[in-house]
């Protein structure tokens, strides 16, 4: 395996005619590597083990709460996972073709010296996700029910489909 000195030194002495048409492109890398050899060393060691650590931790870090959404002929359904809490610690609200549902997930009463691991959630929250345009705010309907919050948003009138009946 070459050092970094090595592999500087290999890609800056490289000789190409000017003719060629990768010659922009070596011009680059010579110009990225002006910096010391010795400015690149250690990285590995520094930056892997932060690099391992966001990949962890951004695989336990999942949006809450998770959210199912469809739309139909007449309305925009939503459904948010939000077990453990009462309707009342939920707010929802609509602005500028944006439901946004708020609230707080308090620690339960376990026993901390017996918690060995923690998966679920604790803390505030707000989930936004954009609405279509063809929504009507005003006709909104929000059930709470078994741990999951559905919204249901209707379509306009005028751009729901109709049909027409054709006369003799």
């Amino acid at each position: 395996m070459k050092s970094a000195l090595e592999k500087y030194e290999l890609i800056h002495n490289l000789k190409i005619r000017s003719d060629d048409k990768l010659t922009g492109g070596i011009e680059m890398i010579s110009n990225m590597l002006r910096f010391s050899p010795s400015f690149f060393e250690g990285f590995d060691e520094v930056l892997a083990p932060e690099f391992a650590r966001l990949t962890r931790e951004s695989s336990r870090t999942r949006a809450y709460p998770q959210v199912n959404m469809g739309v139909t002929d007449k309305s925009v359904e939503v459904y948010l996972f939000t077990p453990g809490l009462e309707a009342s610690e939920l707010d929802v609200s609509i602005e500028k073709n944006l439901l946004s549902v708020s609230g707080e997930r308090t620690k339960d009463d376990l026993d901390k010296n017996a918690i060995n691991r923690r998966e679920r959630f604790v803390g505030k929250f707000k989930r936004t996700v954009a609405l279509p345009e063809d929504v009507d705010p005003d006709q909104t309907e929000a059930v709470y029910r078994d741990g999951v919050l559905h919204i249901s948003v209707a379509k306009k009138a005028e751009v729901q489909p109709c049909q027409i009946e054709v006369k003799v």
